[in-house]
């Protein structure tokens, strides 16, 4: 029998590395092919139905907290958009619209929860809802219903939250969405639709001021043209 010489360390290194290369290329997420057209200010209208935009004086919490830098943990946004609504009656909705092209475990869409809880607000209660508003499918979008205050300022908030054709605020299930497709060599984009209104204590978060933030974004999103609605609705 004749002894085989057995491979050196560094032969066995450069095995290792090469393997670990390959396999980081197979695994490495291709990210979907996504319509990048014009940004949100050109594509969300100033005014559609009964609503247009109005200047106010409060400041709205901002979901990046300082977009337009290059996306990251604390910036995970390419595109922003916040501005304020009013219908002929007076009442007035606060839009946010914040999307991510590239959505990765450690830079993704930040939760409302928590993008209000550190700039001041006390979470005052969170629940489901299924929104009026369809997906490409036909189905409900799950969204969020949110009650939050802070001193001088209580706000009731709507909104819901796309990963790739997911809907879901749940951090597990994100992280989750997310690892599944990125095995698959696929990266997912993500956006965060909130609407909110500045209430009076006596309308604590009633039922009607929720009603009318969603039917708002239910407006909004036929209002929008087809290419850039899918990055709302999927």
């Amino acid at each position: 029998m004749t002894d085989r010489p057995m491979p050196c360390v560094p032969q066995l290194l450069g095995i290792a590395m090469a393997a670990t290369a390959a396999a980081s290329m197979l695994l490495q997420p291709r990210a979907i092919p996504v319509n990048e057209g014009p940004p949100f200010a050109q594509v969300v209208p100033r005014q559609f139905g009964d609503w247009r935009e109005v200047e106010i004086a409060a400041t709205q919490v901002d979901p990046a907290n300082g977009a337009g830098r290059d996306p990251n943990v604390d910036h995970p946004y390419d595109d922003v958009l916040m501005r304020a609504y009013a219908n002929s009656h007076g009442e007035v909705v606060l839009l946010a619209l914040a999307y991510g092209r590239n959505q990765r475990q450690e830079v993704k869409i930040h939760r409302p929860d928590v993008c209000y809880t550190a700039q001041g607000f006390e979470l005052v209660s969170r629940s489901r809802v299924d929104l009026p508003i369809a997906d490409t499918a036909g189905r409900h979008i799950p969204g969020t219903r949110m009650l939050v205050k802070a001193p001088g300022r209580i706000e009731a908030v709507s909104y819901w939250i796309r990963v790739g054709d997911v809907y879901t605020d749940n951090a597990w299930s994100i992280r989750y969405h997310i690892f599944a497709e990125g095995i698959k060599g696929r990266a997912l984009d993500g956006v965060l639709v909130r609407a909110s209104q500045i209430v009076s204590r006596a309308g604590l978060g009633s039922a009607r001021q929720f009603d009318l933030q969603e039917h708002f974004l239910a407006e909004l999103v036929q209002a929008i043209p087809a290419p850039a609605r899918r990055l709302l609705v999927t």
